[in-house]
């Protein structure tokens, strides 16, 4: 079973050497996590729980300069960040991350 959580949140950041995209500029994104497992007492787990944690994932991002919190904030490696941290806070459970990087375009992973 899946459930699922959506939310969002304001960056800047530039990718070096990219002809388009080495300007620093902004982003609203848009991020999905899901999380699949076993029902327990009828749940995978509950959505305030996991709104929760996803919102503490994504709060020191927002409104950030992600060229100071990732290597290459790539819209890929930002959905490999936060894989990460979340897996730390739900690690019974196979979580999906899929971010929108504006309307359009999006990079997602699982583990």
């Amino acid at each position: 079973m899946k459930v699922g959580v959506r939310t969002h949140f304001d960056s800047m950041h530039s990718l070096r050497g990219h002809p388009k995209c080495g300007a620093p500029h902004g982003h609203t994104y848009s991020v999905e996590v899901s999380a699949e497992g076993p029902l327990r007492d009828g749940m995978v787990v509950e959505f305030d729980a996991l709104r929760r944690i996803v919102h503490q994932a994504v709060l020191p991002l927002d409104h950030g300069n992600l060229n100071e919190m990732l290597d290459y904030p790539s819209c890929e490696n930002l959905c490999t960040h936060l894989l990460d941290r979340l897996k730390g806070e739900l690690p019974f459970l196979r979580l999906t991350v899929r971010i929108w990087e504006g309307e359009g375009k999006w990079a997602e992973t699982s583990g």
